[in-house]
């Protein structure tokens, strides 16, 4: 509510009206259209991280899409929990394992993120707030760097020796530690961060849409920008939605390159627009179908546990 604030507090509600009514309702629905190959490249990667090729991309696809679903309504991005969980039964692998896929799949868009921001910046221009999230996102690789860093060394030290008796939760957090420290391979590094370059390329290609349909374009060194500015900031959990959050990143990023008022309160809301409204509507079906496929799963697994 506070970010929503800065962001309207001095805006001429009408004027930002009439800007979402004279769009290129062609060019929103076609950035919409865009924004989906995010996610098939995204569930691409996620499927070369996670190192199950049993499953096909369409189901890493929808994976992610429910998992988004799941964030867009519930708060610290619970959906990563839920798409960890949902990989874990389909693949019939550890669910610590699964979530340290979901870690190595994060760590790849902060890392992609970083660089593109790292590059456009110097072009682009300058502002304190900006040099603070550049700043915010190196340290967050530097974590993820000792994170991988302190996986590895404890893999190594501490040999697993895994005892049936050991507790749920603490053999959870040794999946998850090993498959964090567990040698991805030079080749399924490439591929995976390859497609984060792709991802987020589109994810570019969407927002010069938005802005196009608006009247005005950018230069693709300033798409870059924008694109690393808006999801950067987003990576630290808020809002579900990042509603408020979103809004203020994207117009003070169009603000660093000139496009500032009413057009940039417009690009917010119509950017938000064509991926919040499309992944909460699939995502939450599909979100309704892992769960409903879960609770038929459990009396299964009881059955067989008793059996065994």
């Amino acid at each position: 509510m506070f970010f929503l604030w800065l962001v309207f507090r001095d805006a001429d509600l009408d004027a930002v009206w009439a800007a979402l009514r004279a769009a290129d309702v062609a060019m929103v629905v076609l950035a919409a259209v865009v924004v989906q190959v995010v996610y098939v490249a995204q569930g691409a990667r996620w499927r070369i991280i996670a190192d199950t090729l049993g499953l096909t991309v369409k189901r890493f696809y929808a994976l992610v899409l429910g998992g988004i679903g799941a964030n867009n309504i519930l708060p610290l991005r619970i959906g990563d929990l839920l798409r960890a969980r949902w990989l874990a039964k389909a693949a019939a692998i550890p669910s610590g394992r699964a979530f340290g896929s979901v870690v190595r799949d994060r760590a790849c868009d902060v890392i992609t993120l970083v660089v593109a921001l790292a590059v456009s910046l110097p072009i682009v221009g300058d502002a304190a707030w900006v040099d603070r999230i550049a700043i915010g996102g190196i340290a967050l690789v530097a974590v993820l760097a000792l994170v991988i860093g302190g996986a590895v060394v404890y893999t190594r030290t501490r040999p697993r020796a895994r005892r049936e008796s050991r507790g749920r939760a603490r053999r959870l957090l040794r999946d998850t530690v090993d498959e964090v420290a567990s040698p991805i391979g030079r080749r399924r590094l490439v591929a995976a961060l390859a497609l984060s370059v792709v991802a987020w390329g589109f994810w570019a290609v969407a927002a010069g849409l938005v802005c196009r349909s608006l009247g005005f374009s950018l230069s693709p060194i300033e798409l870059v920008f924008v694109t690393a500015v808006i999801n950067l900031g987003v990576v630290i959990p808020s809002s579900p939605g990042f509603i408020g959050t979103y809004q203020w990143l994207a117009v003070s990023a169009l603000g660093v390159v000139g496009v500032d008022g009413e057009v940039a309160i417009a690009f917010s809301l119509l950017m938000q627009a064509i991926w919040f409204i499309p992944t909460t509507i699939v995502g939450g079906v599909i979100v309704v179908r892992e769960v409903h496929r879960d609770a038929r799963r459990q009396p299964a697994e009881q059955q067989s546990g008793r059996t065994g």
